[in-house]
């Protein structure tokens, strides 16, 4: 998000904090009569038995400079008597309602308005140890605060997932200036110091300074029991999540014992389960049997934070590393390596017989290591040619599934790249004829054409990406099946990949039409953008197919999708695409991106 995005938001934020602080309502009974007075941010009301009686509107923030508004209504009596009702509203400090009827004053209340960033706001740890209590289980990922981390066009990331993606530029002193606020705050605790602490807090992600806090914090040697209260204060009120994470990280810095349940709870949504690992490991006695507790409740970033601090002392936990630990609602990447070292992987596979139960974890710690996206992969793996050796011969006795029957096709592709990459594996961790025994040991697995027929049957029902997969292997052209499957899953991004990947003309003209009626081609939503790039990004060679879509991310704020599209029209005849939306588009971006290739590539189409 931009400078000009995050100045929006905050202003936002800030606006929506004043309309709660200052909405209020007085209610009057008089002689039988209710009398409803209702000051918003917009807008005065006088509602006389539940009739509006007299409003009046704001129509900006800038209204509120005038003090006071003024209503008056009429209250009638049964007897027909009828009473003047006069309503005074406003104030700067202090909130003030005056409320005459005729020259009697009946009421005359004075309210204190505070801008106390929690105030009116629902608490963050409550809200989770409610869904604990009932459920046993985090069961909604959203969270009170979610309205001020996200705007509406902004798709919610995994919980845990955005602290791994800090790139912010630390704010100078932020940690020393953190610490010296909330010191202020546990020598003396009020609102006015525990407003500053907190507002400290979320001006910033904790992500960035959490390990400088910690190292100044335990250097400070504060007393522990004012560290306590305040930060369970700060858990109590919470309605930030950034707070959330301090307190767990004050509390880790303590002794912290008596309050595991308590983190665990907290831990359990995985925003904030890689801050209660710290506190746990740190702060309690016999961690690692909480970290285990947590790690087998957790399935998500907070799992992969779990696993990584989790030491397997014990068979129990190696064989969960080995049969559970690489389940996960993310991608078997971030698992795998770790659960094949911690679970010590190499040594059970080389057993003469093995379990189902953990040939299927196997499969998928070894899937994890083959894929594409891993850090720490197969070519790290110290033993890789024994586990995909026995992998490959417990495989002609627990080869059940399509999935089981996808991990032997990826160990195929693994073992068949050119040989300039197996000259290096060979100077590292591979011997020759580890490979040739996998080689020949996979063949006749991977040739049974029943793995075909049951793909088959399943894609004619069906999206299943590894039945996508397996068909694919066996060449088999299923595109007719996959638009009917986009008809049921048209955000579905795989099967854009799979048909752009035909190279058919025909398929991809079919394709895009597809896409031109059923995707948004304005304020796309995260999927639509994943799907519209997919066909953007091949369309190069099929010159003139596709022009609304290029269009459409042309238009867009996606730097992705601009890039995409003007290299595809350098690519294309300027014939086939000059008209004036696109070049309106081109120059739009010509004048406006800040990025310098696309600047002077959109500029270079402008002259073609």
């Amino acid at each position: 998000m931009g400078f000009k995005d995050e100045l929006k938001k905050e202003i936002r934020n800030a606006i929506r904090d004043v309309e709660k602080e200052v909405n209020r309502t007085w209610i009057v009974d008089y002689k039988g009569h209710s009398i409803k007075i209702v000051f918003q941010m917009k807008e005065e009301q006088l509602i006389i038995d539940g009739v509006t009686v007299a409003s009046k509107k704001r129509n900006n923030i800038l209204s509120h400079m005038i003090p006071f508004s003024k209503m008056s209504g009429t209250i009638e009596l049964e007897n027909g008597h009828k009473h003047h009702v006069f309503v005074k509203l406003g104030g700067y400090r202090n909130l003030n309602c005056i409320v005459k009827i005729d020259k009697e004053t009946i009421l005359d209340d004075s309210q204190q308005l505070e801008m106390l960033p929690w105030n009116h706001k629902e608490k963050i740890v409550p809200f989770l140890q409610q869904q604990v209590q009932i459920h046993h289980k985090i069961i909604d990922e959203s969270m009170p605060d979610d309205v001020y981390v996200y705007d509406e066009n902004q798709p919610k990331l995994s919980p845990g997932f955005s602290d791994l993606l800090i790139d912010k530029v630390p704010t100078p002193f932020y940690a020393k200036k953190l610490l010296k606020l909330f010191k202020e705050q546990i020598e003396n605790p009020n609102n006015k110091t525990r407003k500053a602490t907190y507002e400290k807090i979320i001006f910033d992600q904790m992500a960035i300074y959490t390990n400088e806090f910690i190292e100044l914090l335990l250097q400070a040697q504060l007393e522990e029991t004012l560290l306590q209260n305040e930060a369970l204060w700060l858990l109590e009120h919470a309605a930030h999540r950034e707070v959330v994470k301090f307190s767990i990280i004050v509390l880790g810095c303590t002794d912290c014992e008596k309050y595991k349940e308590l983190l665990f709870t907290i831990g359990l949504h995985e925003e904030f389960t890689a801050y209660v690992l710290f506190a746990l490991k740190n702060g309690i006695k016999e961690s690692n049997n909480e970290i285990w507790r947590l790690a087998q409740s957790v399935h998500g970033w907070g799992k992969v934070a779990a696993v990584k601090q989790l030491d397997a002392p014990s068979e129990e936990i190696k064989h969960w590393f080995r049969t559970k630990g690489c389940e996960s609602s993310i991608s078997l990447a971030y698992l795998a390596y770790v659960c094949a070292e911690k679970g010590e992987l190499d040594e059970v596979l080389y057993e003469n017989t093995i379990s189902k139960e953990l040939y299927d974890g196997a499969g998928l710690i070894i899937e994890g290591l083959l894929h594409d996206m891993s850090t720490e992969g197969m070519d790290d793996y110290s033993d890789a040619g024994l586990i995909l050796s026995r992998f490959v011969y417990h495989s002609s006795t627990h080869c059940k599934t399509m999935d089981n029957f996808y991990v032997l096709l990826k160990i195929n592709e693994y073992i068949n790249v050119d040989s300039e990459v197996w000259e290096e594996r060979f100077l590292n961790n591979w011997r020759h004829h580890e490979r040739n025994t996998i080689l020949e040991a996979i063949e006749p697995l991977i040739k049974d054409r029943k793995w075909a027929d049951l793909a088959m049957n399943v894609i004619n029902h069906d999206y299943d990406y590894h039945a996508l997969e397996i068909v694919r292997f066996f060449e088999l052209d299923v595109t007719k099946q996959l638009f009917v499957l986009l008809e049921k899953y048209p955000l579905n991004d795989a099967l854009y990949f799979v048909i752009m990947g035909t190279n058919n003309r025909s398929y991809i003209e079919e394709l895009c039409q597809f896409a031109e009626l059923h995707l948004s081609l304005t304020n796309f939503s995260y999927e639509e953008q994943s799907c519209l790039q997919y066909i953007v990004q091949s369309l190069h060679e099929f010159e003139g197919v596709g022009l609304p879509l290029i269009q459409a991310a042309l238009e867009s704020n996606d730097g992705s999708l601009q890039y995409y599209s003007l290299t595809v029209l350098d690519e294309w005849s300027p014939t086939s695409w000059k008209n004036p939306a696109i070049l309106a588009a081109i120059q739009h971006i010509a004048t406006t991106t800040k990025d310098k290739e696309d600047r002077q590539l959109a500029k270079y189409l402008l002259t073609k």
